[in-house]
């Protein structure tokens, strides 16, 4: 296996990905490379002495060999990791690097969506979130409450399809009206056949193990139009795996959510009946293709009250989701004053009504 690190031509540091700039920024000397550029001055380099590249070591530990030893090209040091490893960051030196074998052959994405959220707009909007949550503990935004900020490329099967449907509902429309003393009620009911085909673009299912679908779909959508063909420039500077579950393994819930869709759409054409109900269905799937992708996420966790709690950012539209704890004293605060105040505003009315 190989790794390599992005050399800034002017001063040597280390090249990231900036998010803000989409180009590879070098934060010592503020030179800024396309990454195209950059990926062609690493060719060059590799050709002619191979001064990016070091010799890296692999050690098998246990019966299925999920461990791996990498040498980091910049300090020399030994980094371990799983075999799903992407990209990472030396700890020792901090130099970013990319393990190119990782993402050779079949492993290769097709695409990758870039960052287009910075660490910092990640953070700041973290603490927004919080602010909006009355019932959150005082002190949970203490600055060392944050364990850890982490930017990764999250592997991503993406799904594109069509859909032809058949549904028959069984539905009804309620009628009222008064005849003379006589209150009537008048319940038609219908059958309702719909039939007709979608077309679906990208469907994510997740390829990792690593993270809870909870968390994973929770942050979607991204945006397709905003992919780019895979180039690993776009990974340095961020932590990423390759996928461990397979396209195959992934199509059940590629299915499911495409079938929930489909239902949704034709009940939609439903909605002027009440009590809409499945009374037979039938959606086939065609013209399937399955790409590979690597999708931008931040994770952060904080920890509160002896409690880990976990965060996740969308990378390219900032959708945040995430559990924060509840202060109780707050809660029974809050209960207080409202049933105060209802009780006030009862009073008022019952004064009113001269009860």
């Amino acid at each position: 296996m190989s790794v390599t690190a992005f050399k800034c031509p002017c001063c040597g540091a280390e090249l990231t990905f900036s998010s803000e700039a989409q180009k590879m920024s070098c934060e010592y000397c503020g030179t800024e490379l396309d990454v195209e550029a950059v990926s062609e001055l690493s060719r060059n380099e590799q050709s002619s002495d191979d001064m990016n590249w070091s010799t890296v070591s692999e050690t098998t530990v246990g019966l299925e060999g999920d461990i791996c030893t990498y040498t980091c090209g910049s300090c020399g040091a030994e980094i371990t990791g799983d075999r799903s490893l992407g990209a990472t960051t030396c700890p020792y030196c901090d130099s970013p690097f990319v393990v190119n074998d990782k993402f050779d052959g079949m492993l290769k994405p097709d695409y990758v969506i870039p960052f287009k959220v910075d660490k910092d707009k990640a953070v700041a909007q973290f603490k927004e979130f919080c602010k909006k949550r009355p019932l959150l503990p005082g002190n949970f935004m203490s600055s060392h409450r944050i364990e850890s900020v982490q930017g990764m490329y999250v592997p991503y099967w993406l799904f594109d399809c069509g859909a032809k449907a058949h549904f028959r509902f069984r539905a009804h429309r309620v009628a009222h009206w008064t005849e003379g003393d006589y209150d009537v009620t008048r319940t038609d009911h219908y059958m309702l056949v719909r039939d007709g085909s979608m077309e679906f673009d990208h469907v994510p299912v997740d390829g990792t193990t690593k993270l809870q679908k909870e968390i994973t779909e929770a942050i979607e959508p991204f945006d397709p139009s905003g992919a780019a063909a895979f180039n690993p420039a776009y990974l340095s500077g961020y932590l990423a795996d390759k996928y461990d579950v397979s396209a195959e393994d992934s199509r059940p819930r590629a299915d499911e959510r495409i079938k929930e869709s489909v239902e949704f759409a034709f009940r939609e054409t439903a909605d002027t009946y009440m009590g809409v109900m499945v009374e037979n269905s039938n959606i086939s799937l065609e013209n399937g293709q399955i790409h590979y992708a690597l999708l931008p996420m931040w994770l952060m966790t904080a920890k509160y009250d002896g409690k880990l709690y976990t965060f996740a950012m969308n990378g390219q539209t900032g959708r945040f989701v995430g559990e924060l704890p509840i202060s109780w004293a707050r809660f029974w605060g809050m209960f207080a004053a409202i049933s105060a105040a209802s009780g006030v505003l009862l009073a008022i009315i019952l004064k009113l009504l001269g009860v």
